[in-house]
Order: C-alpha cells, then structure tokens, then sequence
C-alpha cells in the first residue's frame, strides 16, 4: 500500500485552488481560508484488496468543512483510490498524522490495522506577512519615510534661505555664490518616521462570529493588527498596541526595537486567549476607554483601529480621536454573516456606523470575511495616496 498527499489552498480570491507550498520558505494562508487536502492510496500489491478502509491523519485544531477524510474501498492490484476533504485554517503550524489503515478479507472475519505514513505535503501554516501597510501623515522627530512640511534632511527640494553659521558645507549653493557672491544655504523636505498605534478593540462584544464554523472577530482583529504591526516594525516604523477591553486598556508604548516587537505581539495574542486582560509585559490602565485612550496616544500618532463594530463604542471612539485631530485607518471584520432578520437589522446598524466614521474622515477598510485579509490589507494600501 502507498500513500500520497496533496494540498491546496483556497484563498477565495477568485473560486479557485492553487498549489500551497508548505516548504520552510512557502507561503502560507489566512485564517479562515480553506485548504483542500487529496490523499491517495495504491494497492502496489499484486492480489486485490476487497475491504480497504483509510483515515486521514487531520491536524485536531483544523475542521473539516467539506468531504470526509475517509473512504470503503475495493481496489484491484495497481488501482488507486483518492480521499478528498477540506479544512479551514486557523493560527499557527499544522502537521498531518499518519494515516490509519484496516483491510477485512472476502469474509470478514480477519481484519488487520496499522498506520502508515504518507509521502508528500505534511504540514501546513497560517501566519503570512504583509508587504506593505498604508501611512498617513501623522509623524514624529525620527528621520523616516513620511515627507513633512518643513526643512531639513531629505532629497526633495524644500527652499534656499540665507546662510547661517554652522551650515554644513555640502548645503550651500555654490552655483548662487558664483554668481551674486552671496551665501545661500539649500534645504530638502524633511521627512520624519511615523509613530502608530494598533487598537484592538477586544471587549466582550468582539468574541462573537458570524457563524459556530468561523473565527471570531477578537481573533480576525488580532492577527491583522499584528501582520500590521510586523510590517511597520520592519519598516522602521516606531509602533505600538493598544488592547481595549470593557473597562481597562493594556498598552505597549510604540517602538520599532525587538523587544517591543515581541512584547506587542505577546499582547495582541494574549487578547484572544485566557490571560485576555492584563499580561506581564503589557502595562494597564483602568478606566472608560473612550476617555482614557486619547489620554495614552502620543500626540502626534496615526491610530489603526480594529473592531468588528457591532456596538456604538468604536464609533464613538473613532469620533473622539478625529475631534482631537488623530489620523485613523479602521479595519472592521463583518461578523453579522447570519441571513435572518435580526442579524440583517444589525448588518445594517454596522453599516451606519462605519458610515458614521466615515464621516469624521477616518479611513475606512469593511472587512467582508470571503476575501483573504492580504487583499483587505491590499485594498487598505491602495487608498493610502487618497488623503
């Protein structure tokens, strides 16, 4: 008996699987996504096998959602037989087991189960990177990407004023001086980094899913928030998170070092999990969130909220950081996904409020949970020059 499996990932992009490189350096899915897994089985024996029965080895933390890792068969000397199934991924490294066989003779009564590894794919992983995260205008004194409204270092040109003493020989404008015997000093735009913070809203509202089978909106939230935050650390870019719970915000002050990097992460995982309020790298603060987080942002930061948006309280914070002049990008996974009446009247409650946020001036990214969140995040990209 031989055993070969083969997995594909369906990213729901277009309807359509392709191949799923499940090699150290591949890609990997988002969660959510389902992987359609093939395992096929081979009698290289030369006598039928009248009873053949394989279960495949499906990693516990991934659902079948489609299919069945099982199959009966009868198969002749050289026939194959294919287990075709689907699963849906979630956070994390998933390895396939072996397989478990049993085969009965033309009688019945004698049976014989082992397991038996299988040739092929083995493992598949769901925590892929983003390329590339929308920035605003909000900036701080580190030199970075953002073009500012002032002089300074750069490479765009900004305005030629008199020369002061002390101005770097390299800034004069000698082409000036050659002419008129005056000294002028050239500067460039300035261009400044931009500190951010990643609010994630994690309230009791935001453990509720469209449906039993899907992720909840705290955990879409979580791993959007952190493939942003590892992109803008990457980038250099001073970044910092921001868990607001019912009635107490756990923070990490923005940085691009790696330990920050690592407490931030540590953070918005925890957001999901037991140790939900409060972790031991996270600092605290008790109090109403819509008055205590102006009071934690750096003034001049950019803020990325997401939230699902099945209450007022987002709206009304989003309200309350544009009145104080805070720049905010939302990005909102859409859990009203149930078609009965109820959940239709709160799909359109949702839609107002995001209009409501709209309104204010905030960018808005409504996640409808079909599409992959590297196209959401695409999507958010592409309106950035749109200020």
């Amino acid at each position: 008996m031989r055993l070969q499996r083969e997995l594909a990932v369906d990213d729901g992009a277009d309807g359509e699987s392709g191949g799923f490189d499940t090699g150290p350096d591949g890609d990997s899915g988002d969660p959510g996504d389902t992987v359609t897994v093939r395992t096929t089985a081979r009698n290289v024996g030369s006598e039928p096998i009248v009873d053949l029965r394989v279960v495949d080895g499906v990693p516990e933390a991934l659902p079948v959602v489609s299919g069945s890792p099982r199959t009966c068969v009868t198969l002749e000397p050289g026939a194959e037989a294919t287990v075709e199934y689907a699963v849906e991924l979630c956070r994390g490294e998933h390895a396939f087991g072996d397989a478990t066989i049993r085969t009965r003779d033309l009688t019945g009564t004698v049976a014989e189960t082992w397991t038996a590894s299988v040739a092929g794919d083995e493992t598949v992983r769901c925590s892929p990177p983003v390329e590339t995260v929308p920035l605003g205008g909000g900036t701080n004194d580190y030199a970075g990407e953002v073009p500012t409204d002032e002089g300074g270092s750069g490479v765009e040109f900004y305005a030629v004023r008199e020369y002061q003493s002390g101005d770097p020989v390299g800034a004069i404008d000698w082409r000036r001086y050659a002419g008129t015997r005056e000294l002028a000093t050239v500067e460039y735009r300035a261009e400044r980094a931009t500190r951010i913070v990643c609010v994630v809203d994690a309230r009791s509202s935001q453990f509720r899913a469209a449906t039993t089978g899907q992720l909840p909106a705290i955990e879409l939230s979580g791993t959007a928030a952190e493939r942003t935050l590892e992109t803008l650390v990457a980038g250099g870019h001073p970044t910092g998170v921001v868990g607001v719970h019912d009635r107490q915000l756990s923070t990490v002050s923005p940085g691009a070092d790696p330990t920050t990097r690592r407490r931030a992460v540590d953070l918005l995982r925890a957001t999901w999990g037991a140790d939900s309020v409060g972790t031991t790298s996270a600092r605290t603060r008790q109090g109403d969130p819509l008055k205590t987080l102006p009071q934690l942002l750096p003034g001049e930061a950019q803020v990325y909220l997401f939230s699902s948006f099945v209450d007022d309280t987002p709206a009304e914070l989003v309200e309350a950081l544009r009145a104080r002049g805070y720049a905010v990008r939302v990005i909102s996974p859409d859990v009203t996904g149930s078609d009965d009446v109820a959940t239709r009247l709160e799909a359109l409650d949702r839609r107002n409020r995001l209009a409501r946020v709209r309104a204010t001036g905030a960018r808005v990214v409504d996640w409808q949970l079909e599409r992959p969140l590297g196209l959401v995040l695409h999507d958010a990209i592409g309106e950035a020059g749109d200020r």
